[in-house]
């Protein structure tokens, strides 16, 4: 990820946390770690301004503090997966045994909650479906029923047309179960995104806060506490 002309801003999507490193260690492993002597110094720390050679976005890698007792870390990205690996990264070049950020990724936060509302819509859809699949096996269980009555009492014409009931009713029976495992299918793609969320807001900590994040968020969903959940991923705490 080498260092490219610099932007005049940082991304706005950040991960900010507080380390005790002294800036001057925090900026040597920027620069060996990006292979770039490109770090602008400030009379209260630093920036680097790199591109990423993923997809050539920018990112930033900021530090302000005072100097040997350490100071606050932002990395500006859009990517939280990105943000994550860095600080990752950081804590084990650096011996950080701990790590609390705050996170903000609004676009990335629109999406979750577009997730979120799609893993509700296709549940009450499987619900709705769940019911009129019950009611129509049991209407199928009575055409059967009927037939062999008609059968047994040499009702021909009865029978032949609850057997044609029953076969329309199958093939509608069918179709459900089509649309139900496609249901399932997109419900399951996206608990699959929110399971990556949670582990991208994991990683954006270290130590036994990245547990706690990931117990939390567990807790939130079981509880279906969207609030609480969006917090946990910012904060790493429910509260907020």
């Amino acid at each position: 990820m080498p260092d490219g002309a610099r932007p005049p801003q940082p991304p706005v999507a950040n991960a900010t946390f507080s380390i005790r490193t002294p800036t001057t260690h925090v900026r040597e492993w920027v620069g060996a770690t990006f292979g770039t002597s490109a770090i602008h110094d400030s009379n209260d720390g630093f920036d680097a301004a790199l591109i990423s050679l993923r997809d050539g976005d920018p990112f930033w890698i900021r530090m302000r503090g005072s100097g040997a007792t350490g100071g606050s870390v932002s990395i500006h990205t859009i990517s939280m997966d990105l943000a994550g690996e860095i600080i990752q990264e950081m804590a084990v070049a650096l011996g950080l045994s701990e790590v609390e950020s705050l996170a903000h990724f609004p676009e990335e936060m629109e999406s979750f909650q577009q997730t979120l509302a799609l893993v509700d819509e296709c549940n009450m859809v499987r619900l709705h479906m769940t019911a009129e699949i019950a009611d129509s096996a049991n209407l199928a269980k009575m055409l059967v029923v009927k037939a062999e009555d008609a059968r047994i009492l040499g009702e021909l014409s009865a029978m032949r047309e609850a057997y044609k009931q029953l076969n329309s009713l199958n093939g509608d029976l069918i179709a459900e179960y089509t649309k139900r495992a496609k249901n399932h299918e997109r419900l399951l793609a996206a608990l699959k995104q929110v399971n990556q969320m949670i582990q991208k807001a994991a990683k954006l900590r270290v130590g036994p806060t990245k547990a706690l994040v990931v117990s939390a968020c567990r807790e939130a969903i079981k509880a279906n506490n969207i609030s609480a959940l969006l917090n946990v991923i910012k904060s790493g705490s429910p509260a907020g």
